[in-house]
């Protein structure tokens, strides 16, 4: 049963309904909100939390439009995808919600080839490409191989190849086509290195708060499926990348709010590879969350609800976190899984039940666990192997080791 609203209760409606936005959710009714929930899939997690739900397709910014013309809310906030930002963003633009970039600016951010020029505008180091539309003539002879065909538009990883020469280049393009909705792609440059992140939170266009975390991509090529705080990187290498997106900061000036980053490093160089103003999906937050005490998702929230970042000091001493995205190349139908991570403690968020499909990465997941290690080497050794201390059983699988 939904619940019903006073007229002095603040109301809000937050974009997304899956479980990466479950966190976003709970942040929101720790103020004592309203909180309607739209996302199109009625069993997603956050529609059995919801006071009310709305079942849209919210990547049309029409039908969110629509929503928010009918309905007196007070904040519009975004969840865990480029779409429902993107969307958010130009429904806060004609009716004044806070907490949003101007719509170009957010299209800047969110969209591969425009960042790729706007970095290139102002010299912050990202690695070469070329964009290519459905028919043009492709021009590579400014860039080495291999590359990278990406489109403009994806997330998770989806449609992106990895070609090594012009003879690879049509069915990358294909693949990449077909995942895109806006029929752009951008081919760019691959750079070696280590893959990790960067979480800024902006107040008056300086960064006031920040972490690092390592990532790996251990199934599928270009989706995070492993990652660790605190990081690795030395600090040189972490004030270097500061003051890099504090530039792009200023430059751009963006508003209040998160800012988060994805950059390969090399010894004493780096790569800006995506930005985005969305919150990070597979539950990030919580990593962060776990290892210093500090609630992610209630910082995320408060440009939107027109609100200040609170005065915050880091835990002393973190603790050693890794999450791991259970996900497999070889589709399945799904009876049990087991762990035997050495760890000190394992946090479990199950995504799938007994006999429900599990696709392959990059498009489906079993379970996000959270692994505490007693020390920075452990953490260090065992993140990115996670994957070599679970076993995924279908239902033969299970009736064959009980014959045994």
């Amino acid at each position: 049963m939904k619940k019903s609203i006073d007229n002095k209760t603040p109301k809000a409606l937050l974009v997304g309904s899956s479980f990466s936005a479950v966190p976003i959710f709970f942040a929101l009714k720790n103020h004592g909100i309203h909180v309607s929930v739209c996302g199109s899939i009625k069993s997603d997690p956050c529609h059995q939390y919801a006071d009310a739900s709305i079942y849209i397709d919210y990547s049309k910014p029409d039908e969110l439009m629509r929503v928010v013309e009918k309905e007196n809310f007070d904040y519009l906030v975004p969840t865990c995808n480029d779409y429902s930002y993107m969307s958010c963003a130009l429904v806060a633009e004609q009716h004044g919600f806070p907490g949003f970039d101007k719509y170009d600016l957010a299209s800047i951010l969110h969209t591969k080839s425009k960042f790729r020029q706007a970095t290139e505008k102002h010299s912050l180091p990202v690695p070469k490409f070329v964009r290519h539309r459905i028919g043009q003539v492709i021009d590579t002879k400014k860039l080495c191989f291999p590359l990278l065909v990406k489109p403009v538009d994806s997330f998770s990883g989806r449609g992106i190849r990895k070609i090594m020469n012009r003879e690879e280049l049509p069915l990358a393009i294909q693949d990449a086509f077909q995942a895109s909705r806006s029929g752009e792609l951008v081919l760019e440059e691959c750079v070696d290195g280590t893959l990790h992140s960067h979480s800024a939170f902006i107040e008056n266009q300086n960064i006031v708060l920040d972490f690092f975390v390592d990532e790996f991509c251990t199934t599928y090529p270009y989706q995070v499926n492993c990652s660790n705080h605190p990081s690795a990187l030395s600090p040189g290498i972490k004030e270097a990348v500061r003051e890099v997106i504090q530039q792009m900061v200023s430059v751009l000036q963006l508003n209040d709010g998160l800012l988060h980053t994805q950059i390969i490093v090399n010894g004493s160089k780096f790569w800006i590879i995506e930005c985005m103003r969305r919150c990070p999906g597979d539950l990030y937050g919580s990593l962060i969350g776990f290892s210093t005490g500090i609630e992610y998702a209630g910082l995320f929230i408060r440009p939107f609800l027109n609100m200040k970042l609170p005065s915050i000091t880091k835990r002393k001493t973190v603790k050693y976190f890794g999450r791991h995205t259970i996900s497999i190349m070889e589709p399945l139908i799904n009876f049990s899984f087991s762990q035997h991570i050495p760890a000190e403690a394992v946090e479990i968020v199950a995504l799938k039940e007994s006999g429900a499909i599990l696709n392959v990465a990059p498009f489906d997941k079993l379970a996000i666990l959270f692994a505490e290690f007693k020390d920075r080497e452990t953490m260090f050794e065992i993140t990115s192997r996670i994957a070599d201390f679970i076993s995924i059983k279908s239902y033969g699988d299970f009736a064959r080791a009980g014959d045994q």
